[in-house]
């Protein structure tokens, strides 16, 4: 219980750190963050964000700066709401000294927004009312941007987001305890009261991700749905099946799986947008009602203004292209015949995807979630007026696009780089480092696999140390499994692998 409590204060005060920050750049509890200057200095705030616009996209700069900036700071509404003026005069703060930055960054995960003076960290999106004491929520880009080598790139999936750390440190924020600095009579004490109930309203351990980084955002579905189709009656566990551990896909690929309106790494919601998404709100306690008016138009509109728009970032060092040119014959050759399932590309960050599900052997723990009585349940809510879910007998043989920043890969992230991915099962890592995965490896494509203090432990050491640790990546977990998608068969040679690797470095 004691590591434990330790552990919580640790969480608690990251938060406290990423929301307020330890210098005097941020705003005053009292002060509202003015929306207009935070759009007059959106341009000098991004500047050093990497992102790409496909080139068919006609509109001009200034209209797409506008949908960015909405994307960026959307709170669709959002009920649950962290004051800031809790985390200003909370004393868990002072619990852990040192770099706020580091915390916020390490502890949490949450690539850190450095140019702008307001807002901490990607995802943060402050109480838009002037009239209302000022609170933040989270949104999309909690998720869906990633630190690699020191540049956040919009879009792409979190490699070490810990959606755990963050969820614990919240509910301790807002408890009894956390609330002491408040006055009763506030709009703060109210608004963190009420983000306390619901998060303890809509938390299950069940569908905690064991691993960070890894989203069990289907298995918080089936339960969201689930016990609002059966009159509050939680699902159990033998109902929602084991976590379905998946990592978090690249935007990008939205525009390649538009034309087949199939979405998620199963496929299994068929629609014209992506609304599964829209859950996520239910676990902040939102009714059906309030997805119907509020939420789902607002996912509409980001996809119709941004996500639709979105193409993957360049390679950003060198590709030998003499080598590349060898790797792209094999790619569309009869003997490997890679294109048969993945697509044609252009090199310019667009597919002509097959739209292709299949069984390739790899773990099956996430398409079993998809179970009978979650179907049901769907389709008692409002997003089964706009799409259907249905079982699905494999996962998508993805886009590769922007593939060099998609790793680590499978659906589970369970392989690193790949240079394993494509080399025979045999070898691909028992256990590595999560948070690694904020350093890149251009000569094997993917993450490093471990921080520098541990390259010298052999395999049975690092499980030893970190079988359970939810920093480490371990195969062996339930859903974990990095089997499957196996070509060594064909690619036979590492100068194969090394010049295929090279050409999907260009896509």
């Amino acid at each position: 219980m004691k590591n434990y409590k330790g552990f919580a204060v640790l969480f608690a005060s990251a938060v406290s750190a990423l929301f307020v920050g330890l210098d005097l750049l941020r705003p005053a509890a009292s002060e509202a963050i003015d929306c207009e200057e935070l759009l007059r200095t959106f341009s000098a705030d991004t500047a050093n964000l990497v992102y790409r616009w496909s080139p068919e996209d006609m509109r001009s700069e200034e209209e797409r700066r506008l949908a960015l900036f909405d994307f960026m700071y959307e709170t669709y509404g959002s009920s649950t709401w962290l004051p800031q003026s809790l985390f200003e005069r909370n004393r868990v703060t002072q619990a852990v000294t040192g770099n706020t930055d580091e915390i916020v960054r390490n502890t949490i995960g949450m690539a850190l927004w450095s140019e702008n003076r307001a807002v901490k960290a990607y995802g943060m999106a402050p109480q838009p009312d002037p009239g209302k004491t000022l609170g933040w929520t989270v949104n999309c880009l909690v998720c869906h941007s990633a630190e690699i080598d020191g540049v956040v790139y919009l879009g792409a999936g979190s490699k070490v987001f810990d959606e755990k750390a963050i969820t614990d440190a919240l509910m301790m924020l807002t408890s009894r305890t956390g609330r002491l600095g408040l006055s009763r009579r506030s709009l703060d004490y109210e608004m963190a009261v009420s983000t306390n109930e619901i998060m303890h309203r809509q938390h299950l351990d069940v569908i905690a991700p064991p691993t960070r980084a890894r989203s069990t955002a289907f298995a918080a579905s089936h339960v969201e749905l689930g016990w609002r189709a059966h009159n509050g009656a939680v699902p159990g566990d033998e109902e929602v099946g084991a976590r379905d551990i998946a990592k978090i896909p690249p935007l990008w690929h939205t525009a390649a799986k538009l034309p087949f309106g199939r979405w998620y790494l199963d496929g299994s919601f068929r629609g014209q947008y992506a609304l599964m998404s829209t859950t996520m709100e239910l676990k902040k306690g939102r009714s059906f009602d309030e997805i119907e008016r509020y939420v789902l138009p607002r996912i509409k509109k980001q996809f119709d203004d941004v996500v639709q728009h979105l193409r993957p970032p360049r390679y950003p060092h060198f590709i030998d292209r003499a080598l590349a040119a060898q790797g792209k014959k094999l790619f569309y050759s009869a003997q490997l015949g890679c294109h048969t399932c993945h697509g044609t590309y252009d090199e310019n960050g667009n597919v002509e995807w097959t739209g292709v599900h299949v069984d390739v052997g790899t773990d099956r723990v996430r398409l079993e979630v998809v179970t009978k009585r979650f179907m049901d349940a769907f389709q008692e809510s409002p997003i089964a007026d706009h799409g259907n879910l249905q079982k699905s007998e494999g996962y998508a043989a993805p886009p590769l696009t922007g593939v060099w920043a998609n790793f680590p890969y499978l659906h589970n992230g369970s392989v690193p780089t790949l240079h394993h991915l494509l080399g025979s099962e045999a070898e691909r890592p028992k256990i590595f480092s999560v948070v690694a995965a904020r350093r890149f490896d251009p000569e094997r494509v993917g993450q490093q696999l471990y921080p520098t203090q541990f390259i010298h432990l052999g395999k049975a050491e690092l499980l030893r140390k970190f079988r359970d640790d939810r920093n480490w990546f371990n195969a062996d977990r339930a859903g974990h499994g990095n089997q499957g998608h196996a070509v060594w068969s064909r690619i036979k040679t590492d100068e194969n692998r090394r010049a295929l690797i090279e050409y999907l470095k260009t896509l």
